[in-house]
């Protein structure tokens, strides 16, 4: 089960997770975006509830989830994009078109034409979006997956309504020290991530939770208490740092 939607952090623990996470668990995932953790498990029998608080994000997935072809047709017709000046006044100003289908259009088109795989920034790169990237919305269908969107703008607060679970993950991605992070501006389907704050979260937590980031070193510091694999370029556990891709951080 594909994602239509592409990122940057292409995480390569998708198999390593389907080990540690068994059949027929209920999985809560919190930083949804792309979604390519949570659709490889949902695909094997885990049952995922994908948490957003990102309005943006939960209104695509609701339109690709219901109608991906007609979420690809209306793409097709913001097809090509003519200059990096028209892209940019797209990317600072679809969420202002009228029409849940429309914007939903805009927003896998502009990641698809976006270097970084990002809605709100990244340069054009128009031979992105071809047929292979429509082919995999057209046809896109899942099963075991329910969005949930979560209203605070804390997405941590988030925790406080979950239910039963089996498992709580946050495929974080990318470590940063949060410096003069702020006041940055942001496009509305991004998401800052205070690492000590998220760690805090977790250390107070009587639930089952696994954590995935890109390497970093500060990564391995920080959660050195906890069960931490890392994964290669190949998805497979290594121990040597510089073959490490991923690092997933368990507490069972």
């Amino acid at each position: 089960m594909k994602s239509p939607i592409k990122d940057s952090l292409n995480f390569r623990c998708g198999s390593f997770l389907k080990k540690k996470i068994k059949e027929g668990s209920i999985v809560h995932s919190f930083l949804f975006y792309s979604g390519k953790l949570e659709l490889s498990l949902a695909a094997e029998k885990r049952f995922v509830v994908a948490h957003t608080n990102k309005y943006p994000i939960y209104e695509f997935w609701t339109c690709a989830m219901h109608d991906p072809k007609r979420v690809a047709g209306i793409a097709e017709k913001f097809f090509p994009v003519a200059h990096q000046d028209l892209f940019e006044v797209l990317q600072k100003e679809w969420p202002s078109y009228t029409g849940h289908y429309t914007r939903a259009g805009l927003f896998f088109l502009l990641n698809c034409c976006s270097s970084t795989g990002d809605i709100s920034c990244g340069e054009l790169k128009n031979e992105n979006f071809n047929s292979y990237a429509l082919r995999c919305l057209k046809s896109f269908s899942v099963n075991n997956l329910y969005l949930r969107r979560d209203v605070d703008p804390n997405y941590l607060s988030g925790l406080d309504t979950v239910g039963k679970a089996d498992c709580l993950l946050f495929p974080v991605g990318k470590y940063s020290f949060n410096l003069f992070e702020e006041g940055k501006s942001r496009g509305p389907e991004m998401t800052l991530v205070n690492h000590k704050k998220l760690k805090e979260k977790l250390e107070g937590l009587d639930r089952k939770w696994l954590v995935a980031y890109k390497y970093h070193p500060k990564v391995l510091k920080a959660y050195n208490d906890y069960e931490i694999t890392m994964i290669s370029k190949y998805g497979q556990p290594t121990k040597h740092t510089k073959m490490c891709e991923d690092i997933v951080i368990a507490n069972f």
